[in-house]
């Protein structure tokens, strides 16, 4: 359930952005799914009268046909919602992520759990001290416990920022640790200088949106598959009620019935 519900609120979120950049293409989506739960209802209302000419649509009947249409309302946004997950998805990890990791405090944090880790560990013999603001990272060790600190700081920064859902994207700090490790290694095997502080937050936001890429592409099938049985269930039912309903009439002869 919990998984549904994210999958909802991310679809939301992209039907939110659309109405706030393309209010018209909004409308317009809203006015298409208004006219399909309209045909729903007059499909599924007057469907029987092809084989039963003397079909009546009685009343207790209707709630059947309007829990198809309210789905068929439902469904469409989320049909074309989940066509804009993935290019919603790449631009809030830009964005949003830049912003997340622009504030100091996640870097400070990091820093100090990055300094406390080495030390303790004596991972680095040439660690300067707490006040240098300063990581010398000339072992494998230190720059995997650096990797780590600056990862965890950073996903945790940006998921309390963050309206994406860090968990259904699959932001996790190992892996974003691994990527970062992988820079280090491949930036000091070609300069002997200090890694350079900003290069840190670029490593870490191109890791999440090759991760979020992936993710997005899965929620986008599962909110298409989700919306797909929101639509086909509900319709399978009434259809089944109401045809039966027709042809019990058939042999009995029965006219009467309100609306």
């Amino acid at each position: 359930m919990e998984r549904i519900l994210d999958l909802l609120s991310l679809t939301a979120s992209t039907l939110i952005e659309l109405g706030q950049r393309a209010p018209v293409t909004f409308l317009v989506l809203l006015g298409f799914a208004s006219l399909s739960a309209a045909l729903s209802w007059l499909l599924l209302t007057h469907s029987v009268l092809l084989w039963n000419k003397r079909f009546a649509a009685r009343a207790q009947r209707h709630p059947l046909c309007a829990l198809a249409a309210l789905a068929t309302l439902f469904a469409v946004p989320l049909l074309f919602g989940a066509s804009l997950i993935q290019p919603f998805v790449h631009r809030s990890i830009r964005e949003e992520a830049g912003k997340a990791l622009a504030d100091p405090r996640w870097q400070e944090s990091a820093f100090d759990q990055a300094w406390g880790t080495i030390l303790r560990r004596r991972l680095e013999p040439l660690l300067p001290p707490r006040e240098a603001h300063c990581l010398v990272l000339t072992t494998a060790a230190a720059r995997e416990a650096a990797a780590g600190a600056y990862s965890a700081a950073a996903v945790a920064r940006f998921s309390e920022a963050s309206r994406v859902p860090g968990s259904l994207l699959g932001l996790s700090a190992a892996a974003t640790a691994e990527a970062l490790s992988a820079d280090m290694q491949s930036f000091f095997d070609f300069s002997p200088g200090l890694y350079p502080e900003a290069r840190i937050e670029q490593v870490i936001v191109t890791s999440w949106s090759a991760t979020a890429n992936r993710r997005s592409r899965e929620a986008a099938r599962q909110v298409q598959s989700l919306a797909a049985l929101l639509l086909l269930l509900p319709h399978l039912a009434a259809f089944g009620v109401v045809g039966w309903s027709g042809y019990r009439e058939i042999g009995s002869g029965h006219r009467a019935g309100n609306r």
